[in-house]
């Protein structure tokens, strides 16, 4: 079939594009710039591009993407950590999903896929995650804007359109051309400070060649409404810093600082950050979600979808070298990996 996708030249999209091509779908994407898809995709080995020019938030552009496709996979979404983007993000998401999974489902296209986050049904104090809960409580620009497509897409499944929502973790894994998931750069991050915040986080990994594996796998008309959670494998600190070790070779502490403490030290730097020009991801909201969020029920995809999700290790191991590659890392940094010694 052919698969209108948003948000191709992105980490998600793009490694979504590879793994559709691959399965034998026909895809056109919605880009703002030509240019950059053929270079993020080229690097994936996809060289013959349907592009259409335009904006997710642009209803003439949105509709001519659509023209003669058969399903949508909407993974465009305007993502920051910085407050003074609220309004863009609160603009932008809601009427991105509203143009591109409203007009879908008014033509008659099957499966109409959204991708949203495990952030967007996140509350602090719950123990599990899973598909069936409501939208999460956090209250920055970028959640608010994804709970707002996230309610859209819930009233289109209320009337039976068959719309499809992914709610995936951490994406990261190998590089998409010089695109790195942002969970790689945040890895690169703690590599080079050698050391992992707090006993009281965790992380959960998915890695962006299974996200694509889950994605190709719902293109399948005739099923209806569904949801599928799939963060990914969960690691709390102590976990994560062994895995790192045995990829690099690195001994990597966890430090004596509590979850409260990271969540008060991310409030100091959300008032900074109303004043100084500056982005970073130490604010209020991130703290939360690194250190209240739960593990998650994917038990779905491998029951439903029949994906089974790569080794941690590995995705980690092809993150890093990827991070290495685009200079986030040295050698020294990325030890027994750069040198070769860990396969």
């Amino acid at each position: 079939m052919r698969v209108l996708v948003t948000g191709g030249t992105g980490y998600v999209g793009a490694h979504s594009v590879k793994a559709l091509v691959h399965a034998g779908h026909s895809v056109r994407l919605l880009v703002r710039d030509a240019a950059k898809a053929q270079a993020v995709l080229g690097a994936l080995g996809i060289e013959r591009l349907d592009c259409v020019s335009g904006d997710m938030t642009d209803e003439a552009s949105v509709l001519k993407a659509l023209k003669g496709c058969h399903a949508v996979l909407h993974c465009a979404a305007v993502v920051s950590t910085d407050r003074r983007r609220a309004t863009e993000m609160l603009r932008a998401n809601p009427r991105g999903a509203e143009l591109v999974l409203g007009h879908a489902v008014r033509l008659g296209l099957d499966p109409v896929v959204h991708v949203s986050s495990v952030a967007a049904l996140l509350t602090p104090g719950k123990t599990l995650l899973h598909a069936g809960m409501p939208p999460g409580t956090l209250s920055s620009g970028y959640a608010r804007s994804k709970s707002a497509a996230e309610r859209f897409a819930r009233g289109l499944q209320e009337q039976g359109a068959p719309v499809v929502i992914t709610y995936p973790g951490s994406v990261t894994g190998p590089a998409a051309g010089s695109v790195l998931g942002e969970a790689t750069a945040g890895l690169a991050a703690n590599i080079k400070i050698g050391s992992l915040p707090s006993h009281d986080a965790a992380w959960s990994f998915l890695d962006a060649r299974d996200l694509g594996a889950i994605h190709a796998a719902l293109m399948q008309p005739g099923h209806g409404p569904r949801r599928y959670m799939c963060g990914g494998h969960y690691l709390r600190m102590p976990q994560l810093a062994l895995v790192l070790q045995q990829l690099t070779g690195r001994e990597f502490k966890v430090l004596p600082m509590s979850g409260a403490t990271l969540r008060v030290l991310g409030r100091v730097v959300d008032s900074l950050t109303s004043v100084l020009p500056f982005e970073t991801v130490l604010t209020h909201e991130a703290m939360v979600c690194f250190t209240q969020m739960p593990p998650t029920d994917d038990s779905a995809i491998r029951r439903e979808l029949n994906i089974r999700l790569r080794p941690v290790t590995r995705t980690l191991r092809e993150a890093l070298r990827a991070a290495h590659h685009a200079g986030l890392l040295t050698d020294r940094q990325l030890g027994t990996l750069a040198s070769g010694r860990q396969r």
